[in-house]
């Protein structure tokens, strides 16, 4: 079977592949589409919804800034020159993506089908180059890629998951983690080229190798915080294995393109001072939860990361080849970083190295796993019986992944839409609102969505993603509720009614205490939340806006609950309308359109 497979006859078979990846991969889009045909007229499909929090906070918002001209790697919500000036986010997977998004400059919220489209491919390309060098099998690389693109999740498993039909239920209805924009779409495929030519550089210790390396690594500071991280370790557990074995001539090689990375990184590290000296740092760190202790019974009790691990150095132990000990120091790695917090006392979301790292993984090695428990029998011995197994174990993946695509579409399509009113008045702003506007709406998903439709900012940022500090985002929403006319109390009670009657994923994020407060540690409760509201609201004693604001939006949300007609004050001027939203305009600036 190897003979055939590494012939040439082998490319179409593997083109093929890579088509039906990508196609299971966009196939819960193409099912959404479908559900929605025929529903109501006035609602508009689209692609990205606001459970896809990174997305809709970050990434888009950014390509979108970046295609027009504004500062892209500041702030993404208010338009403040202090937070321009700073970066929390590495900047190279973003020119990566606006070049893809530039040709649908007007549309970039069909990105997550764009690049689930594109990056697919190149993923599995990528991928299985690396599982193919490692294990010398075609069908290990194919099978081994296939399940981390499309199973990652299931090797992350909580352990409530195991006794809890509920929550294993809930798994199957979740979006694709290998969708998601940005990490890991981009970052993974990069990881996979770096960990591929690091595995060339333990097998060859030439100067073009370790120079390679020295590039890719110190380029991956500029990729993803997560993924240099465990390059870092994974450099630190190769050098040991390599003083254990004495092989002083690759260590010094791995020595070399490690100071070489560090010397490409520095710009990073001014990056990081810049923005670790920020009034609002602390907040944001506090705001995502940085520093938490770890849930021990989350990171312990979860066997599945163990079981997995444990094939891995067995493998390792019993086929005493570099490929299966360099696969296993990945894969423990991956854990390891995953259950560090237990070690350190703090978590600092090591959940990442778990899905971005482990998870895939994971897959690979249960698949080589596989393979060889396979060679062991006598009957395997027979090519066509190794090609019926393989292609059982192939339709085995791809039977998972239509149903979790079904599943998911059936439970979440009524979340892919927006009342077409609202849509025409987003692209109203997108086509005739100037560039770097500040939007002040009441309604929390007009927010987080009209910044990765338009360039605009928007006066109440939220927790998510902003780099101002808590203080002055309760000021400025306190500020946005006086306008509006409302109190404090009916927007705590209203939002959080709207939000269970929509029953949306994670639609938490549209409450007033989650849209603020995001994970913080400091207000960790609904009560000391709401009361932190309230307190900002009641100390109000100026009546007029603390920042600069251009365009006001009365949408569906703000009709319900504000107080005051925006018709009837005379220091704004009607600019659109339709029959769900109004926008206006400040007559003390000069004309946006």
């Amino acid at each position: 079977m190897t003979r055939v497979l590494n012939s040439r006859s082998v490319l179409p078979v593997l083109a093929l592949w890579m088509v039906v990846l990508c196609a299971l991969a966009s196939l819960h889009f193409v099912l959404i589409q479908f559900r929605l045909t025929g529903m109501n007229h006035t609602l508009t499909y689209s692609p990205v919804v606001v459970q896809h929090a990174d997305a809709v906070f970050t990434h888009i918002p950014i390509v979108r800034k970046l295609l027009s001209g504004l500062p892209a790697f500041g702030d993404q919500f208010v338009n403040n020159m202090d937070t321009h000036q700073i970066t929390a986010w590495p900047r190279l997977p973003y020119y990566f993506l606006a070049l893809i998004g530039w040709p649908i400059a007007n549309r970039l919220d069909a990105l997550p089908i764009v690049a689930t489209v594109l990056l697919t491919p190149l993923n599995a390309a990528i991928m299985y180059q690396l599982v193919r060098r490692i294990t010398g099998s075609v069908a290990v690389g194919v099978l081994g890629t296939s399940a981390a693109l499309t199973l990652r999740e299931r090797f992350v498993l909580q352990p409530w998951h195991w006794t809890n039909i509920e929550g294993l239920e809930r798994l199957f209805v979740s979006p694709f983690f290998s969708n998601a924009l940005v990490h890991p779409q981009i970052s993974f495929a990069f990881c996979c080229v770096v960990l591929l030519c690091l595995y060339k550089l333990v097998r060859n210790t030439d100067s073009t190798t370790y120079v390679i390396n020295g590039i890719l690594y110190g380029v991956s500071f500029y990729t993803y915080f997560y993924l240099w991280t465990f390059l870092t370790v994974v450099y630190g557990v190769i050098a040991l294995y390599l003083l254990q074995r004495r092989d002083y001539i690759t260590l010094v090689s791995l020595a070399k393109a490690a100071g070489l990375a560090l010397i490409i990184s520095s710009f990073y590290w001014i990056d990081v001072m810049r923005f670790s000296g920020q009034p609002g740092f602390a907040d944001f760190q506090d705001r995502f939860s940085l520093g938490r202790h770890p849930d021990l019974t989350e990171r312990v009790v979860n066997l599945r990361p163990h079981l997995i691990t444990i094939l891995g150095l067995v493998l390792a132990m019993t086929r005493r080849s570099i490929s299966y000990i360099y696969l296993f120091v990945l894969t423990v790695t991956a854990e390891l970083m995953w259950k560090m917090p237990i070690v350190i006392g703090r978590d600092y979301q090591s959940l990442h190295y778990a899905y971005h790292f482990y998870g895939p993984l994971a897959g690979i090695t249960l698949m080589v796993g596989v393979r060889d428990l396979l060679l062991r029998f006598s009957f395997a011995k027979n090519r066509s019986v190794r090609i019926f197994c393989y292609a059982l174990v192939g339709l085995c993946i791809s039977t998972m992944t239509i149903y979790r695509a079904v599943k998911y579409s059936n439970e979440h399509y009524k979340n892919f839409v927006i009342h077409t009113d609202v849509q025409d008045a987003y692209e109203f702003v997108r086509n005739n609102v100037s560039p770097g506007s500040v939007l002040l709406a009441a309604d929390p998903e007009v927010n987080m969505r009209i910044r990765s439709i338009a360039p605009v900012y928007v006066y109440v940022p939220s927790g998510y993603g902003t780099f101002v500090t808590t203080e002055e985002m309760l000021l400025r929403h306190s500020e946005m509720l006086r306008f509006f006319d409302i109190t404090a109390d009916q927007m705590l009670e209203y939002q959080w009614q709207d939000v269970i009657s929509r029953r949306l994923y994670d639609a938490g994020l549209l409450d007033p205490g989650k849209y603020i407060f995001n994970g913080s540690l400091r207000y960790p409760t609904n009560d000391l939340r709401n009361q932190a509201i309230i307190q900002s609201y009641s100390a109000l004693n100026i009546e007029s806006l603390t920042y600069d604001a251009d365009v006001v939006w009365v949408g569906p949300f703000e009709n319900i609950i504000g107080g005051t007609s925006m018709k009837e004050r005379e220091d704004l001027v009607l600019m659109y309308e339709n029959e769900s939203v109004q926008l206006y305009q400040f007559r003390t600036v000069k004309p946006l359109y």
